[in-house]
């Protein structure tokens, strides 16, 4: 078989510092400054043309980063990569421009991949009409919320045709609809024979899609084989994963980073409980903050199991960033978040009809001048809950000038970001006013 892409002994080494001042005495000073960090640890794996190779793993283990490298966004410190053939990441976002409009988007990023001006302008109608972008292409990216901003960047990535796809959760773009036509997609390029790199925390989508897994985990390699045999032993370790404490998992990390294979720690055939397939909808992004409601509610590890589960109780009183929705068996389910990243600090899975929900959206990043007029409670999150609180009486504060930095929507109502006594806050359009 033909090998398209061939990786060896890949690893990637980030510096950790302690603030501005070790990074700048880094650059100066003989000796070392800053933690090193590996992201990735001796990666290797090969694929052969026409292969949909899956890429599992717990956040962190990796997998974006040996995509970026694999497309050649993000250079390795060791190690190499063959690719044979042009190679497109399909991500959300991915290398969007934030100030230039989705049209500017276009063109940019097909001149930097080699098309010509008139190659540019016969792809662009297919472009902006697969995006659904309609009136908003000339918008600038900055005014999109995410389900667009992946719309556009999934848009233009399947219309350059490329040789080698890299699809890093791009399956979880815009809404239902959306999510359905692009797995549409991805399944024509599959029947054309392409070769895909495919990233996703949708086990059932993994199953459909792909006929091999590279299962990474805290950057090395766990496992790699076919399909069917990889992720029954995946979903034992999350099971296994999920019922850990904060303080198993680290010395877990710690040995897994050490070189230790832990296979043997486990029941390995060990069958987890997980809903077929046709009982699961597309996964997809979304932009909402939420309120936990009150009484005997839950927070699931994953929607896909409800017996592994935890009380909400401790969570209440604050609000999370909603970041992902999946239906399974006619429940939807949201994925929370402490921060605006579908990765990241991450919570867990709760049904929609134990939140209170509204739409998020950022509007600009202009700084702009307020005074306080000393009403209302300034909090560590937009529409933020009583654990959430930094001021709780802005009185004190009535005529203060304040820089606001951020400007974002919650529902119907405008949230402002500023610094207030050297803290980061955000406070209701009704606390403000121009001066």
């Amino acid at each position: 078989m033909e090998k398209a892409i061939i990786a060896e002994n890949i690893s990637k080494k980030y510096k950790l510092y302690n603030g501005t001042k070790e990074r700048i005495l880094d650059l100066f000073l003989p000796k070392s400054i800053g933690e090193d960090f590996y992201a990735l640890t001796d990666v290797s794996f090969e694929a052969n043309k026409g292969d949909v190779v899956g890429f599992v793993g717990i956040n962190g283990s990796g997998k974006s980063t040996l995509s970026n490298i694999i497309a050649g966004i993000v250079p390795a410190t060791s190690g190499s990569v063959e690719t044979k053939g042009q190679a497109a990441l399909i991500a959300v976002a991915s290398g969007l421009k934030a100030d230039l409009s989705g049209r500017d988007n276009i063109e940019l990023k097909l001149l930097m991949l080699g098309f010509s001006k008139e190659e540019i302008k016969n792809l662009e109608p297919s472009i902006i009409e697969f995006s659904e972008l309609g009136k908003f292409i000339d918008q600038p990216v900055k005014s999109y919320s995410s389900g667009m901003k992946s719309r556009l960047g999934f848009a233009i990535s399947v219309n350059v045709d490329p040789d080698i796809l890299i699809i890093d959760e791009a399956l979880s773009v815009g809404d239902k609809a959306f999510a359905g036509k692009s797995f549409d997609k991805m399944m024509e390029f599959k029947e054309q024979g392409k070769t895909m790199i495919f990233v996703s925390h949708s086990i059932g989508q993994m199953k459909k899609f792909c006929g091999k897994i590279l299962w990474l985990e805290f950057g090395r390699v766990k496992e790699y084989g076919p399909v069917d045999e990889v992720m029954p032993r995946y979903e034992n370790f999350l099971a296994k994963w999920e019922k850990m404490n904060k303080e198993e998992r680290e010395e877990y990390r710690e040995k897994i980073i050490s070189g230790e294979d832990l296979f043997d720690d486990w029941d390995n055939n060990a069958e987890v409980e997980v809903m077929e397939d046709e009982d699961i909808h597309l996964e997809q992004l979304v932009s909402l903050l939420g309120h936990i409601k009150g009484g005997n509610t839950l927070i699931y590890s994953t929607p896909f199991n409800e017996n592994v589960a935890r009380s909400s109780e401790p969570y209440k009183n604050s609000v999370y960033f909603i970041k992902k929705q999946i239906e399974v068996n006619n429940n939807t389910y949201y994925l929370l978040s402490e921060s605006p990243s579908a990765e990241k600090e991450t919570v867990g899975w709760m049904k929609k009809s134990d939140l209170s929900l509204h739409l998020h959206l950022v509007i600009d990043e202009d700084i702009k001048s307020f005074k306080l007029n000393g009403r209302g409670s300034a909090y560590t999150k937009p529409w933020g809950g009583k654990d959430d609180l930094v001021f709780g009486d802005l009185r004190q504060f009535e005529g203060e000038n304040i820089s606001i930095d951020r400007t974002e929507k919650v529902g119907q109502n405008v949230w402002y970001r500023g610094e207030l006594k050297s803290k980061k806050i955000w406070m209701h359009s009704n606390c403000l006013v121009e001066k």
